[in-house]
Protein backbone atom coordinates (compact mmCIF):
# COMPACT_ATOMS: atom_id res chain seq x y z
CA UNK A 1 0.00 0.00 0.00
CA UNK A 2 1.26 3.75 -0.80
CA UNK A 3 1.46 5.87 2.21
CA UNK A 4 -0.54 9.41 2.05
CA UNK A 5 0.12 12.70 4.03
CA UNK A 6 -2.51 14.96 4.57
CA UNK A 7 -1.43 19.02 5.69
CA UNK A 8 -3.83 21.93 6.07
CA UNK A 9 -4.12 24.32 8.44
CA UNK A 10 -7.72 24.34 8.31
CA UNK A 11 -8.72 21.40 10.38
CA UNK A 12 -12.50 20.44 8.73
CA UNK A 13 -10.66 20.32 5.31
CA UNK A 14 -8.85 17.51 6.90
CA UNK A 15 -11.84 15.64 8.17
CA UNK A 16 -13.72 16.09 4.94
CA UNK A 17 -10.69 14.55 2.71
CA UNK A 18 -10.55 11.50 5.27
CA UNK A 19 -13.85 10.35 5.09
CA UNK A 20 -14.81 11.07 0.75
CA UNK A 21 -11.67 9.00 0.02
CA UNK A 22 -12.12 5.39 -0.23
CA UNK A 23 -8.46 4.92 0.93
CA UNK A 24 -8.44 0.81 1.42
CA UNK A 25 -10.33 0.20 -2.18
CA UNK A 26 -7.35 2.73 -3.49
CA UNK A 27 -4.70 0.59 -1.94
CA UNK A 28 -3.81 3.49 0.13
CA UNK A 29 -2.56 3.76 3.62
CA UNK A 30 -3.49 7.52 5.40
CA UNK A 31 0.09 7.96 7.09
CA UNK A 32 -1.30 10.92 8.86
CA UNK A 33 -2.89 14.35 8.87
CA UNK A 34 -1.51 17.76 9.73
CA UNK A 35 -2.65 20.98 10.75
CA UNK A 36 1.18 22.44 11.40
CA UNK A 37 3.74 22.05 7.95
CA UNK A 38 6.93 21.72 10.44
CA UNK A 39 5.08 18.88 12.40
CA UNK A 40 4.07 17.39 9.24
CA UNK A 41 7.59 17.56 7.60
CA UNK A 42 9.27 15.95 10.88
CA UNK A 43 6.94 12.65 11.07
CA UNK A 44 8.00 12.77 6.35
CA UNK A 45 11.92 12.92 7.79
CA UNK A 46 10.80 9.86 10.08
CA UNK A 47 8.82 8.17 7.69
CA UNK A 48 8.14 9.38 4.05
CA UNK A 49 4.97 9.18 2.17
CA UNK A 50 4.76 8.44 -1.50
CA UNK A 51 2.03 10.77 -1.71
CA UNK A 52 1.25 14.14 -0.34
CA UNK A 53 -2.12 16.60 -0.24
CA UNK A 54 -1.21 19.92 0.95
CA UNK A 55 -2.65 23.38 1.19
CA UNK A 56 -0.84 26.05 -0.14
CA UNK A 57 -1.56 29.45 1.98
CA UNK A 58 0.14 27.91 6.24
CA UNK A 59 1.30 29.43 8.43
CA UNK A 60 5.22 28.99 9.49
CA UNK A 61 5.84 27.35 6.18
CA UNK A 62 4.05 27.52 2.75
CA UNK A 63 3.02 24.00 1.07
CA UNK A 64 4.93 25.16 -1.70
CA UNK A 65 7.70 24.97 0.65
CA UNK A 66 7.09 22.11 2.51
CA UNK A 67 6.89 20.47 -1.09
CA UNK A 68 10.16 21.92 -1.85
CA UNK A 69 11.59 20.59 1.28
CA UNK A 70 10.43 17.21 1.24
CA UNK A 71 11.24 16.79 -2.79
CA UNK A 72 14.91 17.22 -1.42
CA UNK A 73 14.45 13.96 0.62
CA UNK A 74 12.52 12.08 -1.82
CA UNK A 75 12.56 13.16 -5.56
CA UNK A 76 9.80 10.70 -6.63
CA UNK A 77 7.19 12.04 -4.08
CA UNK A 78 3.56 12.19 -5.80
CA UNK A 79 1.89 15.79 -4.39
CA UNK A 80 -1.57 17.74 -5.05
CA UNK A 81 -2.03 20.91 -4.19
CA UNK A 82 -5.10 21.94 -2.46
CA UNK A 83 -5.72 25.92 -2.55
CA UNK A 84 -8.59 28.95 -2.36
CA UNK A 85 -5.97 30.59 -4.85
CA UNK A 86 -6.42 30.82 -8.51
CA UNK A 87 -3.14 32.59 -8.66
CA UNK A 88 -0.66 32.13 -11.94
CA UNK A 89 1.95 32.60 -9.57
CA UNK A 90 1.17 29.52 -7.27
CA UNK A 91 0.51 27.17 -10.74
CA UNK A 92 3.71 28.23 -12.26
CA UNK A 93 5.64 27.23 -8.99
CA UNK A 94 4.23 24.06 -8.62
CA UNK A 95 5.16 23.11 -12.58
CA UNK A 96 9.00 23.89 -11.07
CA UNK A 97 8.05 21.46 -8.63
CA UNK A 98 6.53 18.58 -10.45
CA UNK A 99 3.37 18.97 -8.56
CA UNK A 100 1.05 16.48 -10.11
CA UNK A 101 -2.11 18.43 -9.69
CA UNK A 102 -3.58 21.28 -8.90
CA UNK A 103 -6.99 21.80 -7.42
CA UNK A 104 -8.99 24.75 -6.14
CA UNK A 105 -10.91 23.45 -2.80
CA UNK A 106 -14.38 25.12 -4.16
CA UNK A 107 -14.29 22.58 -6.85
CA UNK A 108 -13.19 19.01 -4.70
CA UNK A 109 -15.15 16.47 -5.45
CA UNK A 110 -15.02 12.90 -4.25
CA UNK A 111 -15.19 11.71 -7.92
CA UNK A 112 -12.36 14.08 -8.94
CA UNK A 113 -9.95 13.53 -6.23
CA UNK A 114 -10.32 9.76 -6.39
CA UNK A 115 -9.82 10.11 -10.25
CA UNK A 116 -6.60 11.73 -9.22
CA UNK A 117 -5.18 9.55 -6.73
CA UNK A 118 -6.09 6.70 -8.77
CA UNK A 119 -3.60 8.47 -11.71
CA UNK A 120 -1.06 8.84 -8.99
CA UNK A 121 -1.26 5.04 -7.90
CA UNK A 122 -0.63 3.73 -11.74
CA UNK A 123 2.27 6.59 -11.88
CA UNK A 124 4.11 4.94 -8.48
CA UNK A 125 3.63 1.76 -9.72
CA UNK A 126 5.29 2.13 -13.16
CA UNK A 127 8.15 3.73 -10.84
CA UNK A 128 8.26 0.78 -8.95
CA UNK A 129 8.31 -1.57 -11.71
CA UNK A 130 11.10 0.95 -13.89
CA UNK A 131 12.97 0.62 -10.46
CA UNK A 132 12.88 -2.82 -10.19
CA UNK A 133 13.61 -3.46 -13.94
CA UNK A 134 16.77 -1.40 -13.33
CA UNK A 135 18.07 -3.07 -9.84
CA UNK A 136 17.24 -6.77 -12.39
CA UNK A 137 19.54 -4.81 -15.01
CA UNK A 138 22.73 -3.95 -12.68
CA UNK A 139 22.03 -7.00 -11.44
CA UNK A 140 23.02 -8.86 -14.91
CA UNK A 141 25.56 -6.09 -15.82
CA UNK A 142 27.06 -6.98 -12.47
CA UNK A 143 27.12 -10.56 -12.80
CA UNK A 144 28.65 -10.24 -16.41
CA UNK A 145 31.36 -8.23 -15.73
CA UNK A 146 32.23 -10.18 -12.54
CA UNK A 147 32.03 -13.41 -15.02
CA UNK A 148 34.44 -12.07 -17.07
CA UNK A 149 36.74 -11.13 -14.10
CA UNK A 150 36.21 -14.82 -13.28
CA UNK A 151 37.17 -16.14 -16.48
CA UNK A 152 40.02 -13.76 -16.57
CA UNK A 153 41.77 -15.07 -13.22
CA UNK A 154 41.12 -18.84 -13.76
CA UNK A 155 42.57 -18.80 -17.45
CA UNK A 156 45.27 -16.71 -15.84
CA UNK A 157 46.11 -19.58 -12.90
CA UNK A 158 45.33 -22.58 -15.07
CA UNK A 159 46.43 -21.47 -18.39
CA UNK A 160 49.70 -20.81 -20.43
CA UNK A 161 50.09 -16.86 -21.06
CA UNK A 162 50.64 -16.65 -25.37
CA UNK A 163 49.81 -13.11 -25.81
CA UNK A 164 51.49 -11.03 -22.88
CA UNK A 165 50.07 -7.54 -24.09
CA UNK A 166 46.85 -8.36 -24.16
CA UNK A 167 46.63 -9.92 -21.05
CA UNK A 168 48.82 -7.04 -19.35
CA UNK A 169 45.68 -4.81 -21.37
CA UNK A 170 43.23 -6.63 -19.92
CA UNK A 171 44.81 -6.63 -16.33
CA UNK A 172 45.11 -2.54 -16.74
CA UNK A 173 41.25 -2.55 -17.80
CA UNK A 174 39.93 -3.79 -14.69
CA UNK A 175 42.03 -1.42 -12.50
CA UNK A 176 45.19 -3.21 -11.77
CA UNK A 177 48.54 -1.03 -12.83
CA UNK A 178 51.68 -2.05 -11.28
CA UNK A 179 53.62 0.28 -13.04
CA UNK A 180 51.62 2.90 -10.34
CA UNK A 181 52.17 0.72 -7.28
CA UNK A 182 53.01 -2.99 -5.73
CA UNK A 183 49.76 -5.28 -4.92
CA UNK A 184 49.03 -7.48 -1.74
CA UNK A 185 47.27 -10.69 -2.76
CA UNK A 186 44.34 -11.32 -0.21
CA UNK A 187 42.16 -14.61 -0.58
CA UNK A 188 39.37 -14.66 0.77
CA UNK A 189 36.47 -17.10 1.90
CA UNK A 190 32.63 -17.38 3.15
CA UNK A 191 32.77 -19.28 6.63
CA UNK A 192 29.83 -21.89 6.84
CA UNK A 193 28.56 -21.45 3.02
CA UNK A 194 25.94 -23.81 3.32
CA UNK A 195 24.42 -22.79 6.48
CA UNK A 196 24.82 -19.16 5.65
CA UNK A 197 22.73 -19.14 2.30
CA UNK A 198 20.26 -21.52 4.48
CA UNK A 199 19.75 -18.21 7.17
CA UNK A 200 19.57 -15.68 4.44
CA UNK A 201 17.61 -17.96 2.18
CA UNK A 202 20.19 -16.92 -0.74
CA UNK A 203 21.57 -19.10 -3.32
CA UNK A 204 25.19 -19.06 -5.03
CA UNK A 205 24.78 -16.30 -7.36
CA UNK A 206 22.64 -14.16 -4.48
CA UNK A 207 25.06 -14.54 -2.24
CA UNK A 208 27.95 -13.67 -4.14
CA UNK A 209 26.13 -10.63 -5.44
CA UNK A 210 24.96 -9.60 -2.14
CA UNK A 211 29.11 -10.08 -0.80
CA UNK A 212 30.30 -8.42 -3.77
CA UNK A 213 28.36 -5.08 -3.41
CA UNK A 214 29.79 -4.44 0.14
CA UNK A 215 32.88 -5.28 -0.24
CA UNK A 216 33.23 -3.58 -3.42
CA UNK A 217 32.32 -0.44 -2.11
CA UNK A 218 33.92 -0.83 1.20
CA UNK A 219 37.12 -1.01 -1.37
CA UNK A 220 36.25 2.24 -3.31
CA UNK A 221 37.91 3.68 0.18
CA UNK A 222 41.41 2.42 -1.41
CA UNK A 223 42.67 4.06 -4.71
CA UNK A 224 43.61 0.84 -6.43
CA UNK A 225 41.64 -2.00 -4.95
CA UNK A 226 39.99 -4.82 -6.97
CA UNK A 227 38.68 -7.69 -5.90
CA UNK A 228 38.01 -11.07 -8.34
CA UNK A 229 35.42 -14.17 -7.65
CA UNK A 230 37.64 -17.64 -7.70
CA UNK A 231 34.53 -19.50 -6.99
CA UNK A 232 30.92 -19.42 -4.91
CA UNK A 233 32.76 -19.11 -1.67
CA UNK A 234 35.88 -17.37 -2.02
CA UNK A 235 37.74 -14.93 -4.09
CA UNK A 236 40.61 -13.05 -4.26
CA UNK A 237 41.20 -9.37 -3.43
CA UNK A 238 44.31 -7.00 -5.00
CA UNK A 239 44.92 -4.27 -2.51
CA UNK A 240 48.20 -1.57 -3.26
CA UNK A 241 50.15 -1.93 -0.65
CA UNK A 242 53.55 0.57 -0.18
CA UNK A 243 56.52 -0.40 2.13
CA UNK A 244 58.04 2.91 2.93
CA UNK A 245 59.39 4.61 6.23
CA UNK A 246 56.17 6.63 6.92
CA UNK A 247 53.42 4.19 5.14
CA UNK A 248 53.41 0.73 6.29
CA UNK A 249 50.94 -1.19 3.60
CA UNK A 250 50.28 -4.15 5.96
CA UNK A 251 48.82 -2.93 8.71
CA UNK A 252 47.18 -0.21 6.54
CA UNK A 253 45.49 -3.78 4.37
CA UNK A 254 44.84 -5.15 7.58
CA UNK A 255 42.72 -2.23 9.22
CA UNK A 256 40.95 -1.95 5.56
CA UNK A 257 40.15 -5.60 5.50
CA UNK A 258 38.60 -4.99 9.29
CA UNK A 259 36.32 -2.76 8.14
CA UNK A 260 35.42 -5.07 5.06
CA UNK A 261 34.76 -7.74 7.48
CA UNK A 262 32.73 -5.25 10.03
CA UNK A 263 30.55 -4.13 7.11
CA UNK A 264 30.07 -7.80 5.81
CA UNK A 265 28.69 -8.86 9.05
CA UNK A 266 26.54 -5.75 10.30
CA UNK A 267 24.86 -5.26 6.77
CA UNK A 268 24.98 -9.59 6.00
CA UNK A 269 25.45 -11.51 8.71
CA UNK A 270 28.13 -13.37 6.53
CA UNK A 271 31.46 -14.15 8.02
CA UNK A 272 34.72 -14.02 6.08
CA UNK A 273 38.14 -14.44 6.64
CA UNK A 274 41.12 -12.77 5.32
CA UNK A 275 44.31 -14.75 4.07
CA UNK A 276 47.28 -12.62 3.33
CA UNK A 277 49.58 -13.38 0.71
CA UNK A 278 52.98 -12.24 -0.96
CA UNK A 279 53.17 -8.67 -2.01
CA UNK A 280 54.36 -8.30 -5.57
CA UNK A 281 55.67 -5.67 -7.91
CA UNK A 282 55.51 -7.17 -11.36
CA UNK A 283 52.60 -8.97 -13.39
CA UNK A 284 54.53 -12.26 -14.17
CA UNK A 285 54.50 -12.52 -10.23
CA UNK A 286 51.08 -12.99 -10.33
CA UNK A 287 50.13 -16.95 -11.06
CA UNK A 288 53.02 -17.69 -8.80
CA UNK A 289 51.41 -15.75 -6.20
CA UNK A 290 47.65 -17.03 -6.91
CA UNK A 291 48.30 -20.38 -7.00
CA UNK A 292 51.13 -20.10 -3.40
CA UNK A 293 48.11 -18.42 -1.79
CA UNK A 294 45.71 -21.60 -2.68
CA UNK A 295 47.82 -24.34 -1.57
CA UNK A 296 48.25 -22.58 1.86
CA UNK A 297 44.55 -23.10 2.21
CA UNK A 298 44.78 -26.97 4.09
CA UNK A 299 46.57 -24.88 6.84
CA UNK A 300 43.38 -22.80 7.62
CA UNK A 301 42.19 -25.67 9.36
CA UNK A 302 43.71 -24.90 12.78
CA UNK A 303 43.09 -21.30 12.28
CA UNK A 304 39.82 -19.69 13.75
CA UNK A 305 36.88 -18.11 11.68
CA UNK A 306 37.26 -14.64 10.82
CA UNK A 307 41.07 -14.46 10.83
CA UNK A 308 42.75 -11.75 9.02
CA UNK A 309 46.51 -12.51 8.68
CA UNK A 310 49.14 -14.85 7.02
CA UNK A 311 48.26 -18.41 7.09
CA UNK A 312 51.77 -20.17 8.46
CA UNK A 313 52.80 -23.80 6.49
CA UNK A 314 53.30 -25.33 9.61
CA UNK A 315 54.15 -29.41 9.34
CA UNK A 316 51.34 -31.78 9.74
CA UNK A 317 52.28 -35.29 12.57
CA UNK A 318 53.05 -37.52 10.78
CA UNK A 319 51.70 -39.97 13.36
CA UNK A 320 48.49 -41.91 13.05
CA UNK A 321 45.08 -40.51 15.03
CA UNK A 322 43.30 -43.92 14.35
CA UNK A 323 45.85 -45.10 16.59
CA UNK A 324 43.69 -43.67 19.47
CA UNK A 325 40.34 -44.80 17.78
CA UNK A 326 39.01 -47.47 20.17
CA UNK A 327 40.09 -45.80 22.89
CA UNK A 328 37.99 -42.36 22.11
CA UNK A 329 34.91 -44.51 20.46
CA UNK A 330 34.77 -46.81 24.10
CA UNK A 331 34.80 -43.62 26.05
CA UNK A 332 32.24 -41.89 24.65
CA UNK A 333 30.00 -45.09 23.91
CA UNK A 334 30.33 -44.97 27.74
CA UNK A 335 29.35 -41.62 28.37
CA UNK A 336 26.24 -42.08 26.10
CA UNK A 337 25.01 -44.84 27.19
CA UNK A 338 25.38 -42.91 30.73
CA UNK A 339 23.13 -40.49 29.47
CA UNK A 340 26.19 -37.98 30.69
CA UNK A 341 25.87 -34.87 28.57
CA UNK A 342 28.76 -32.67 30.55
CA UNK A 343 31.08 -35.77 30.39
CA UNK A 344 30.69 -36.33 26.18
CA UNK A 345 31.23 -32.69 25.51
CA UNK A 346 34.40 -32.54 27.54
CA UNK A 347 35.71 -35.78 25.86
CA UNK A 348 34.54 -34.41 22.89
CA UNK A 349 36.60 -31.10 23.41
CA UNK A 350 39.79 -33.02 25.31
CA UNK A 351 39.74 -35.07 21.76
CA UNK A 352 39.58 -32.09 19.81
CA UNK A 353 42.49 -30.01 21.94
CA UNK A 354 44.75 -32.95 20.95
CA UNK A 355 43.81 -33.00 17.51
CA UNK A 356 44.89 -29.21 17.58
CA UNK A 357 47.55 -29.67 19.67
CA UNK A 358 49.55 -32.65 17.47
CA UNK A 359 48.60 -31.04 14.03
CA UNK A 360 47.55 -34.23 12.31
CA UNK A 361 46.34 -34.01 8.27
CA UNK A 362 42.83 -32.27 8.26
CA UNK A 363 41.43 -35.01 6.00
CA UNK A 364 42.70 -37.84 8.78
CA UNK A 365 40.90 -35.53 11.53
CA UNK A 366 38.02 -35.59 9.11
CA UNK A 367 37.68 -39.08 8.21
CA UNK A 368 38.82 -40.61 12.09
CA UNK A 369 35.71 -38.17 13.46
CA UNK A 370 33.36 -39.14 10.75
CA UNK A 371 34.42 -42.81 11.39
CA UNK A 372 33.44 -42.02 15.01
CA UNK A 373 30.10 -41.01 14.82
CA UNK A 374 29.46 -43.87 11.55
CA UNK A 375 30.49 -46.66 14.16
CA UNK A 376 28.32 -44.93 16.69
CA UNK A 377 25.61 -45.57 14.94
CA UNK A 378 26.41 -48.71 13.76
CA UNK A 379 26.71 -49.69 17.25
CA UNK A 380 23.37 -48.04 18.56
CA UNK A 381 21.03 -49.41 15.89
CA UNK A 382 21.33 -52.77 17.64
CA UNK A 383 18.73 -51.17 20.51
CA UNK A 384 15.37 -51.22 19.15
CA UNK A 385 13.90 -47.50 18.05
CA UNK A 386 16.96 -46.13 17.26
CA UNK A 387 16.92 -43.49 14.65
CA UNK A 388 18.71 -40.48 13.04
CA UNK A 389 17.85 -37.35 11.23
CA UNK A 390 20.99 -37.70 9.67
CA UNK A 391 22.03 -40.32 6.43
CA UNK A 392 25.39 -41.49 5.71
CA UNK A 393 25.13 -38.97 2.47
CA UNK A 394 23.83 -36.45 4.39
CA UNK A 395 27.08 -36.62 7.07
CA UNK A 396 29.53 -37.26 3.99
CA UNK A 397 28.42 -34.20 2.54
CA UNK A 398 28.10 -32.02 5.34
CA UNK A 399 31.58 -32.93 6.55
CA UNK A 400 33.01 -31.43 3.15
CA UNK A 401 31.77 -28.05 4.30
CA UNK A 402 33.71 -27.84 7.75
CA UNK A 403 36.83 -25.54 7.30
CA UNK A 404 37.93 -25.14 10.66
CA UNK A 405 38.38 -27.21 14.20
CA UNK A 406 36.09 -25.65 16.21
CA UNK A 407 33.35 -26.40 13.33
CA UNK A 408 34.52 -30.01 13.22
CA UNK A 409 34.20 -29.53 17.25
CA UNK A 410 30.41 -27.80 17.17
CA UNK A 411 29.41 -30.17 14.13
CA UNK A 412 30.64 -33.60 15.93
CA UNK A 413 28.77 -32.48 19.33
CA UNK A 414 25.68 -32.02 17.27
CA UNK A 415 25.63 -35.38 16.46
CA UNK A 416 26.49 -36.90 19.35
CA UNK A 417 23.96 -35.24 21.73
CA UNK A 418 21.36 -36.33 18.87
CA UNK A 419 22.42 -39.96 19.87
CA UNK A 420 22.71 -39.25 23.79
CA UNK A 421 18.69 -38.09 23.37
CA UNK A 422 17.73 -41.05 21.50
CA UNK A 423 19.56 -43.63 24.14
CA UNK A 424 17.54 -41.20 26.42
CA UNK A 425 14.08 -41.30 24.44
CA UNK A 426 14.73 -45.18 24.35
CA UNK A 427 15.18 -45.83 27.56
CA UNK A 428 12.07 -43.60 28.80
CA UNK A 429 9.75 -45.28 26.07
CA UNK A 430 10.14 -49.10 27.50
CA UNK A 431 7.51 -49.54 28.94
CA UNK A 432 9.56 -51.61 31.21
CA UNK A 433 13.13 -50.03 33.55
CA UNK A 434 14.06 -54.04 33.30
CA UNK A 435 14.75 -53.43 29.60
CA UNK A 436 17.05 -51.03 29.89
CA UNK A 437 18.65 -52.15 32.39
CA UNK A 438 19.11 -55.44 30.78
CA UNK A 439 20.63 -54.04 28.04
CA UNK A 440 22.82 -50.90 30.15
CA UNK A 441 24.37 -54.93 31.76
CA UNK A 442 25.15 -56.30 28.14
CA UNK A 443 26.76 -53.42 27.22
CA UNK A 444 29.16 -53.41 30.38
CA UNK A 445 29.82 -56.77 30.45
CA UNK A 446 30.50 -57.85 26.76
CA UNK A 447 34.01 -59.49 27.84
CA UNK A 448 31.93 -61.96 29.85
CA UNK A 449 29.89 -64.73 28.73
CA UNK A 450 26.36 -63.31 29.16
CA UNK A 451 22.95 -66.18 30.03
CA UNK A 452 19.42 -65.17 30.15
CA UNK A 453 19.04 -66.57 33.96
CA UNK A 454 22.41 -64.57 35.04
CA UNK A 455 20.88 -61.13 33.73
CA UNK A 456 17.27 -62.26 35.10
CA UNK A 457 19.12 -63.31 38.71
CA UNK A 458 20.72 -59.39 38.32
CA UNK A 459 17.28 -58.05 37.58
CA UNK A 460 15.05 -60.20 40.43
CA UNK A 461 13.22 -61.90 37.91
CA UNK A 462 11.77 -65.13 37.33
CA UNK A 463 13.90 -66.06 33.97
CA UNK A 464 10.85 -67.53 32.20
CA UNK A 465 9.05 -64.61 32.85
CA UNK A 466 11.86 -62.13 31.31
CA UNK A 467 12.29 -64.12 28.38
CA UNK A 468 9.12 -63.77 27.61
CA UNK A 469 8.81 -59.56 28.47
CA UNK A 470 12.27 -59.18 26.61
CA UNK A 471 10.57 -60.78 23.06
CA UNK A 472 7.56 -58.63 23.65
CA UNK A 473 9.34 -55.16 24.14
CA UNK A 474 11.68 -55.85 21.87
CA UNK A 475 11.23 -58.22 19.30
CA UNK A 476 14.12 -59.76 20.04
CA UNK A 477 15.08 -62.95 22.63
CA UNK A 478 17.44 -61.66 24.64
CA UNK A 479 19.94 -64.31 23.47
CA UNK A 480 19.75 -62.75 20.23
CA UNK A 481 20.02 -59.19 21.40
CA UNK A 482 23.40 -60.36 23.09
CA UNK A 483 24.99 -62.09 20.26
CA UNK A 484 24.04 -58.86 18.00
CA UNK A 485 26.14 -56.78 19.99
CA UNK A 486 28.86 -58.97 21.18
CA UNK A 487 29.20 -59.52 17.29
CA UNK A 488 29.04 -55.17 16.33
CA UNK A 489 31.89 -55.12 19.30
CA UNK A 490 33.75 -57.93 16.83
CA UNK A 491 33.26 -56.00 13.66
CA UNK A 492 34.79 -53.02 15.78
CA UNK A 493 37.75 -54.94 17.12
CA UNK A 494 38.56 -56.25 13.17
CA UNK A 495 38.57 -53.03 12.31
CA UNK A 496 40.48 -50.51 14.59
CA UNK A 497 42.84 -53.19 16.05
CA UNK A 498 45.41 -55.80 15.70
CA UNK A 499 44.27 -58.65 17.33
CA UNK A 500 43.32 -61.81 15.81
CA UNK A 501 39.94 -63.62 15.51
CA UNK A 502 41.00 -66.20 18.50
CA UNK A 503 42.36 -63.43 20.80
CA UNK A 504 38.73 -61.50 19.70
CA UNK A 505 36.57 -64.45 20.98
CA UNK A 506 38.28 -64.94 23.92
CA UNK A 507 37.73 -60.98 24.54
CA UNK A 508 34.38 -61.66 23.86
CA UNK A 509 33.77 -64.26 26.39
CA UNK A 510 34.01 -67.17 23.80
CA UNK A 511 35.76 -70.44 24.61
CA UNK A 512 35.21 -71.86 21.34
CA UNK A 513 36.66 -70.30 18.53
CA UNK A 514 34.86 -72.46 15.71
CA UNK A 515 31.25 -71.31 17.68
CA UNK A 516 32.30 -67.72 17.81
CA UNK A 517 33.47 -67.85 13.59
CA UNK A 518 30.06 -69.47 13.47
CA UNK A 519 28.26 -66.90 15.04
CA UNK A 520 29.98 -63.49 13.47
CA UNK A 521 29.38 -64.83 9.99
CA UNK A 522 24.94 -65.64 10.51
CA UNK A 523 25.16 -62.40 12.05
CA UNK A 524 27.78 -60.47 9.16
CA UNK A 525 27.50 -62.60 6.55
CA UNK A 526 31.24 -63.05 5.87
CA UNK A 527 33.49 -65.60 8.53
CA UNK A 528 35.79 -62.88 10.46
CA UNK A 529 38.43 -63.69 8.50
CA UNK A 530 37.13 -62.52 5.30
CA UNK A 531 35.65 -59.12 6.79
CA UNK A 532 39.14 -58.26 8.48
CA UNK A 533 40.85 -58.48 5.47
CA UNK A 534 38.39 -55.63 4.26
CA UNK A 535 38.99 -53.84 7.77
CA UNK A 536 42.74 -54.17 6.47
CA UNK A 537 42.30 -51.86 3.59
CA UNK A 538 40.07 -49.23 5.19
CA UNK A 539 42.59 -48.74 7.91
CA UNK A 540 45.16 -48.65 5.77
CA UNK A 541 43.17 -45.62 3.84
CA UNK A 542 44.75 -42.27 6.26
Amino acid sequence: MYKVMLVDDDYPVLEYLEQIIPWEELGLLMQGMYDNPLEALEHAKAQMPDILITDIGMPHISGIELIRLLKELNGELCTIILSCYNDFHYAQQAVKLNVQDYMLKESISPDTITTQLQQLCGRLDAVRESRKQRKQLQHILHDNKAELKQKFLLGTMNNQIWHKEEWLDTLRQYGINYEAHPYLLVLYHIEQHAQTKKNLNMCDDMLMYAVDNVMDEMLEKVEGAISFRYNTKSGFLFIPCRLTVKENGYSLVQDTLKQVQDSLTKYLRVQVSFYLGERSGQPRQLKANLLKLLNTLEHRFYLPEGYIGVIKEEEFSKADLFTYFSEALEEIKQLILQEDVQGMEEAASRWMSFVEKERFPPDMVKEWVLKLLLDMRVKFKSLQKFQTNYSVEVLHSTMSEIDHTNQLKSWMLVHLEEMLSQMGTIFQQSKRGEISEAQRYVQDHLHQKITLEEVADYLHLNSSYFSRLYKKETGLTFIEYVIQTKMNKAKELLDNTDKTVEEISYTLGYDNKRYFIQLFKNEIGVPPMIYSRGSDTRRSKP
